[in-house]
This record gives structure tokens, C-alpha cells and sequence, in this order.
């Protein structure tokens, strides 16, 4: 019974049900059939997991350095950044910088001002943390930290804490704006285990990650465009 109902969520829940309608549609339209049939198969490819984590690979494929840093950046985003970069902050010694306002109040700061703060108590720990609460999106998150340690007289080499498949971008970014990044990647979305049978069915969560990836790609050509350089 088990099996029947993975298959079921599987094979007719999206994005399946739409591959379904396309291989469908390209039987029944004469004249656009090649075009979808076409879409079912890039549909179906960019829905399972070898497909998705072929294109992370290269933006997750970030070389781990032993080097020290001066202070922790973290971008905002997901949870796991902060307990990671509040825990580098530690071990180092250092103080930590958070990032990421948005256009909604509470701001992500307030956000993470919060957290932070909520470990000092339940820890019992110091930490000197600094928050940035305007940027709305990466270059702002370098353009308004290089801002703050500038006013703060803080050190440009810095701990660069955001999610694998994010770092790329976030590099070319900083770099641009004269930081020293020794990458610290969290929340990796590619999985250290074996392919089975189920990661050749078509769902939702591969194609959010091939989404992301995508995204990422546009994003770094997008900035070479606008003149940033990838620089080592």
C-alpha cells in the first residue's frame, strides 16, 4: 500500500499531472506537437533529482580554507545561518555582522536581532554583533556592510556565511566591493546519498532546486553583464 500511494504522489501530483498534459497535448496538436513534447521532456528533466544536483554542483562546489577571518558576515535568509555564524563568531573570537532588511516591518534584522539575542540569554555568552537592516538583495547586502565596518572601522576580511548555491554569487559580489571572503557555505541542497529508483520520478522538491539553480546562473551572468569580474 505504501508503494502504491508514493507512485500515486509521484505520477499524477505536479509537476507530473503537467508533464502528463504536455506528452498529451503533443499526441493530440498536429502542428506543435514537437514543441510539446519538447516541453514534457525538459519538464520531466529539470523535475528529478540527478538533473537538479547536476546543476548545483557547480555553484554548491565551494573549496573549504583553514584561513582565519576578522569578522562574521552572514546574509539573511535561512535559519541554519545563524547558530553556524554565531558559532564561528565564537570559536573565533570575533564579531559578527548580520545582513538583510527587506520591505517589511519587522525587518530581517529584527528578525535575527532577536535570535541572537535570545542565545546570549539561554548560553550566557558575549558576542559583539552589528546589524545591517537596508539591503533588499545581495549587492545591496555588500554595498551597506561595506558601509557599516567603514563607520564601525571593522576589517574587511570577513567569514562569508549564506546557503551553498548562493555563495558563488555572493562572492563575485563582495569581491567587488574590496572584501577578503573565506567562504563559509550553509544549508547544502545537494544530498550525500546514493540515487534510487524514486529520484527518477518527476516532484516538486527537484524542480524547486533546479529553479534555484537556474536562477543562480542568471543571476551571476546578469552581473558579469553589469561589469563584475570573477576574480580569485
Amino acid at each position: 500500500m505504501y508503494i502504491i500511494s508514493k507512485l500515486f504522489t509521484y505520477i499524477f501530483l505536479p509537476p507530473a499531472i503537467f508533464i502528463w498534459l504536455l506528452v498529451i497535448a503533443s499526441f493530440l496538436v498536429k502542428k506543435y506537437k514537437y514543441l510539446f513534447f519538447s516541453g514534457a521532456i525538459l519538464f520531466y528533466l529539470l523535475s528529478i533529482r540527478p538533473i537538479s544536483e547536476l546543476l548545483l554542483q557547480p555553484l554548491e562546489n565551494i573549496p573549504i580554507s583553514n584561513k582565519k577571518a576578522n569578522l562574521v558576515v552572514i546574509l539573511s535568509g535561512d535559519d541554519i545561518r545563524l547558530p553556524y555564524g554565531i558559532m564561528l563568531a565564537k570559536q573565533n573570537n570575533i564579531p559578527l555582522l548580520f545582513t538583510g532588511g527587506g520591505i517589511k516591518k519587522p525587518t530581517e534584522a529584527d528578525f535575527a536581532r532577536n535570535i541572537i539575542d535570545q542565545y546570549k540569554q539561554i548560553f550566557n555568552f558575549k558576542l559583539k554583533t552589528y546589524y545591517e537592516d537596508k539591503a533588499t538583495d545581495t549587492v545591496e547586502n555588500a554595498k551597506f556592510t561595506k558601509d557599516l565596518i567603514k563607520k564601525e572601522n571593522l576589517s574587511n576580511k570577513i567569514y562569508l556565511v549564506t546557503s551553498a548555491y548562493h555563495m558563488k554569487r555572493s562572492i563575485i559580489i563582495f569581491k567587488h566591493f574590496g572584501f577578503n571572503i573565506i567562504p563559509k557555505p550553509t544549508d547544502f541542497l545537494i544530498k550525500p546519498t546514493n540515487y534510487n529508483f524514486y529520484d527518477y520520478l518527476p516532484n516538486m522538491g527537484s524542480f524547486m532546486n533546479s529553479y534555484i539553480a537556474i536562477h543562480e546562473y542568471f543571476g551571476i551572468l546578469s552581473l558579469l553583464i553589469r561589469g563584475y569580474k570573477i576574480r580569485n
